[in-house]
């Protein structure tokens, strides 16, 4: 994998109209090379020992990736052991680029614009597990009113652009440029929303599909996720187009229907596959999504963190197989006994935290150490003073401020669904749990896999029960007697998303533009730095697109609330915001002529 990835990125085609020539191998482009591998690698190769974190041990995996292009593989030198903090420092910050049109939006487009997020949230998008092809279940009708709402809604944009349903839900527009042979500009939203039970209608202030404005906020199910985002997506584009905006780079939306469903790849799993189809592999310039915490201030400082990495992703179920019998005789341990051992074995012994080149988490540190006022001591004292031996101590504090912190930092386990036991006088037979793993940038399915397998079977042979974990249906010894733990996949697994570059012409064009669309506090300039996110977001379908993805919306702090739950709300100030970063980045991306 690693082999093949690597060939892949060393065969992107170049720019239009530019021509290959040989050039002398500066330390920077070394230093970008060896982070595309690095990233790479440590993402998809199973063979990089990744729980432990000792400094030994990453060196030498380290030392196996560079090798090839030109670092010494079997000793480290001075110069090898600044490769880690040269990959993992802050980015240097671009200038701002301010877009040639303005939109200071008058009273009459403000409440309009409140009026179609209202009208959004009204109609109840909901996606659920369980759903059924969209030509089939009747619970998908709704989504069909929201594509007629969008016609009704933004006419200009369904004259100007050719809008296509994939899959019959999914929507693709794409407003053509004058120039084909610039790469294409793609935003993302989608326009399903989680589910929001009856049974906790009474519970929420205003409705919860109502659309309420207070004035302050809009309240109900998909105002802040993600519906906020899509409206400023045609808003923001409608405004251009009728203001005499011709692109000359090919601008693409897409919209999927099943973001919110774990395992189901009908929206924008048959979308992105449709464009690769078109356009081919990298052949977009940039893609942006939704992201969370887009701005806020960092110990005393304006920071703008889109989200340029995202945690891998696995669920399992753990069966567990027992004879049964009559109560009154109990063994030892029963079926739900030895559950319990499993489950005390995951959560006794989870993986560990860690700070690595491959986390954008470690980038964001550098980049508050650098430009913020009050970033703490002991971090500043961990990040710089030891160098990269002392990034797992970091890890270690900063995990123990908070469950978020903890977190971002590792690899999570959570046992969320237990079943076994058919009434109070039987042994129970038969005891599944599910459990979900978020994958930490540094390691892979494959390795949690081990790491999981390693904890059960310990758990297995204490209780005499036969083991296998991850064989698919295959049927063993223990299935035959019925007395087995056995570990098997939920669904498809995710490995973590590959690093997003923070370098680059396409880099400072994302980040000059924030700084010029947005804003701190008294008008201060955004610090842009790199971040992650604990949830996936649908643009893990399009790695083979673009390696330039970034999940950030332009929404300050205190813009969304209540993201899945009773009380969700979307702010008002917020949803203007990003208006204003669409439109910015549209414009900004249609005048870049830099490497693509």
């Amino acid at each position: 994998m690693p082999n093949k990835m690597s060939e892949k990125i060393a065969s992107l085609p170049l720019p239009s109209g530019t021509v290959a020539k040989p050039a002398k191998r500066s330390r920077r482009t070394r230093l970008t090379a060896i982070a595309l591998l690095i990233c790479a690698s440590l993402v998809v190769s199973p063979s990089i020992p990744i729980i432990d974190t000792s400094v030994s041990t990453v060196k030498t995996a380290l030392s196996a990736i560079i090798g090839p292009i030109g670092l010494a593989s079997n000793k480290w030198t001075a110069e090898d052991e600044t490769i880690f903090e040269e990959l993992a420092k802050c980015p240097k910050q671009p200038k701002a680029i301010y877009p040639k049109m303005i939109w200071n939006m008058t009273d009459h487009e403000k409440i309009r614009s409140i009026d179609l997020l209202s009208q959004a949230v009204q109609i109840p998008t909901e996606s659920f597990d369980d759903n059924g092809d969209p030509e089939d279940d009747p619970r998908w009708k709704p989504f069909v009113d929201f594509q007629g709402w969008l016609k009704k809604s933004f006419p200009l944009v369904h004259e100007k652009a050719k809008i296509e349903f994939i899959n019959t839900l999914g929507i693709l527009v794409t407003i053509e440029g004058t120039d084909p042979s610039l790469k294409p500009l793609l935003l993302m939203s989608h326009y399903d929303v989680v589910p929001a039970p009856p049974s906790t209608f009474d519970r929420w202030t205003h409705g919860a599909f109502s659309g309420f404005s207070d004035g302050t906020y809009v309240w109900g199910r998909g105002a802040a996720d993600d519906k906020t985002l899509l409206v400023a997506q045609w808003e923001a584009i409608t405004h251009l187009l009728a203001n005499g905006f011709v692109p000359r780079r090919t601008i693409i939306l897409t919209h999927g229907f099943d973001e919110e469903v774990d395992f189901a790849r009908r929206g924008q799993g048959h979308i992105a596959p449709f464009l690769e189809e078109r356009y081919g592999f990298d052949s977009l310039l940039m893609v942006i999504d939704e992201g969370v915490d887009d701005m806020d201030d960092m110990w005393g400082a304006p920071f703008a963190v889109p989200a340029m990495g995202e945690k891998g992703y696995m669920d399992i179920v753990i069966s567990v197989a027992t004879a049964g019998g009559h109560s009154s005789v109990p063994p030892v341990h029963t079926g739900i006994g030895i559950m319990s051992q499993v489950v005390s074995g995951l959560e006794n012994n989870p993986f560990p935290v860690k700070l690595t080149p491959a986390s954008p988490i470690l980038t964001g540190l550098f980049c508050a150490s650098e430009h913020s006022p009050s970033f703490p001591k002991k971090y500043s004292k961990l990040l710089h003073t030891e160098g990269p031996k002392s990034w797992p101590k970091l890890a270690q504090v900063i995990s123990s401020e908070s469950r978020r912190d903890r977190a971002m930092l590792g690899t999570t386990t959570a046992v969320d669904v237990i079943n076994g036991g058919v009434k109070v006088n039987a042994l129970p037979e038969l005891v599944t749990a599910h459990v979900n793993f978020r994958i930490d940038f540094s390691e892979s399915v494959d390795s949690t896999q081990k790491y999981v397998a390693g904890i059960l079977e310990k758990v297995a042979k204490k209780n005499g029960l036969h083991f296998s974990a991850f064989k698919g249906n295959s049927t063993d010894e223990g299935a035959l007697e019925g007395k087995f733990i056995r570990v098997e996949m939920i669904g498809l697994p995710l490995e973590p998303a590959p690093r997003s570059p923070s370098t680059g012409g396409v880099w400072e064009l994302f980040a000059g533009t924030v700084k010029g669309a947005l804003q701190g506090e008294e008008g201060a300039e955004l610090i842009v730095a790199p971040y992650a996110m604990t949830g996936n977001t649908d643009c893990r379908n399009y790695y083979n697109l673009t390696k330039n993805i970034y999940r950030f919306m332009g929404a300050p702090p205190s813009s969304v609330f209540a993201l899945h739950t009773v009380d969700e709300k979307s702010s008002i100030e917020g949803h203007y915001s990003i208006v204003r970063w669409i439109h910015a980045i549209v414009q900004n991306a249609d005048a870049y002529s830099g490497e693509e």
